[in-house]
């Protein structure tokens, strides 16, 4: 037995522990709301209160500077409205939500990971890696979405892969017929909640119907019986998964029908979220482009204070630099490679990992209106665990001699600790915590463009 498989539970509950304790740690600072806090933080106020203003399009602000978000559904802001009736119209009131739900983002990329490769190792690393980066550090400190429906994302996708087993290297006893239904309507139930938390939510949505039909024609072109069945049968899933998707996205709004608003209204406010996503003419100094997002070059500047001439505090949504340099230098060599080989050595867990990677992020290319770095928050625990996969791979690899194994190991040992290191370097710039601003100069705005 490895080692990390006879201490998994302990490095699991560490891991978890560490996130949830960088995510909670001083949230109710600063005590006022961060960038689209003034949407989201004061419709969760609405719903806490029952407050029709919710789910309607016309109304002046509730809050000075503030505005309602009826353009997302609600389901993230049922989430923040428990905390703000648990905790208080606060700050931490209106974030804790996020910081859970970031937590849990952690421990699906650790049991996602672990599915996908059984491999301990794997799914330690890509835990570990996932919780020393800033952008998901930054989006589980904040009162909006992102980091909500990138949790249903990726539970959505390990329910799949129970739905599923053959499309990952996990081993479990052979699950009767009804034990795998049950897991495809779980699946359903969660790629419902993702869509009924952010309509980006629907490309999990894609990755599956997607799944579904390489399947199909796999099995067609190994000359399976009953053709005509097997396609049957995919029209029948595809149909049953849309039918729930839509079921759940309906039955979020449960709190808007009980007060009193009908049919009409949701396809009303249905419409009128479709215009504005579709037609919003508007720039903002710190949009980008999905390439920015994935060189990690174009941060989001959510929070400043000028404590002195001397020093100044910061929160922006940047990736850890070091884990996205080393990341994305692996993965475009390893696509490189690929290529080159024709594609020999991809599994299907690969398959499925660089799949679902790309469906949560590039698609926003084809979007008409402004983006942000944080639209990538759900492409970064795939990317970790791509990462977490590429080191192990490098470890585990039969190389010639002693030497060019303990170097190359002793070199992965070097680059998980910088990055380690440069996540306490960067942490003040994520969290709010006053430095220097001559430090913030030559480190934090060392690329212009971070600026």
């Amino acid at each position: 037995m490895s080692f990390a498989k006879r201490y998994y539970s302990s490095f699991f509950l560490l891991i978890v522990g560490f996130a949830f304790l960088t995510r909670v740690w001083n949230l109710h600072e600063p005590g006022e709301y961060v960038f689209d806090e003034v949407y989201h933080s004061v419709t969760a106020k609405l719903i806490a209160q029952n407050d029709p203003r919710a789910f309607e399009w016309w109304n002046p602000p509730p809050e000075p500077d503030t505005a309602v978000d009826w353009l997302h559904p609600p389901l993230a802001k049922y989430t923040q409205a428990l905390s703000i009736l648990a905790f208080g119209e606060n700050s931490f009131g209106w974030r804790f939500s996020s910081a859970l739900f970031g937590t849990g983002v952690i421990a699906l990329t650790l049991l996602l990971s672990l599915r996908l490769f059984n491999s301990h190792s794997v799914s330690l690393l890509a835990g570990g890696l996932a919780s020393l980066d800033g952008l998901l550090l930054v989006m589980s400190r904040i009162a909006m979405n992102d980091i909500h429906v990138t949790f249903f994302i990726l539970l959505t996708i390990w329910l799949y892969l129970q739905y599923r087993p053959e499309l990952s290297l996990g081993r479990e006893k052979k699950k009767s017929v009804q034990k795998r239904w049950q897991y495809f309507f779980l699946t359903a139930l969660a790629g419902g909640l993702a869509v009924s938390t952010k309509w980006s939510g629907a490309f999990v949505i894609l990755l599956l119907l997607g799944s579904e039909g390489v399947l199909l024609l796999i099995k067609l072109f190994q000359k399976h019986k009953n053709p005509l069945q097997k396609v049957a049968a995919f029209v029948a899933r595809s149909i049953t998964l849309i039918a729930l998707v839509g079921l759940v996205y309906l039955t979020s709004y449960t709190q808007m029908f009980l007060q009193g608003k009908d049919s009409a209204h949701f396809l009303e406010l249905f419409k009128q979220t479709w215009s504005y996503q579709t037609h919003l003419d508007a720039t903002h100094p710190y949009q980008s482009k999905p390439m920015q997002w994935f060189l990690n070059t174009k941060p989001v500047w959510f929070w400043v204070q000028y404590d002195s001439d001397s020093s100044r505090s910061d929160i922006y949504a940047l990736g850890n630099p070091l884990l996205f340099v080393l990341a994305d230098t692996s993965l475009i060599g390893f696509l490189i490679w690929t290529l080159y080989t024709k594609g020999k050595k991809l599994t299907k867990p690969l398959i499925l990992l660089f799949s679902a990677y790309g469906i949560v992020w590039l698609p926003w290319a084809l979007s008409p209106r402004i983006m942000f770095f944080y639209h990538y928050t759900p492409a970064v625990p795939f990317l970790c665990i791509f990462f977490a996969w590429f080191l192990h791979s490098l470890w585990q690899y039969p190389y010639k001699t002693a030497q060019t194994q303990k170097v190359l190991r002793s070199s992965i040992v070097g680059m998980i600790a910088l990055i380690a290191l440069t996540a306490v370097l960067w942490f003040p710039h994520w969290t709010g915590i006053p430095m220097p601003t001559w430090f913030k100069n030559t480190v934090y705005f060392a690329v212009p463009s971070w600026k």
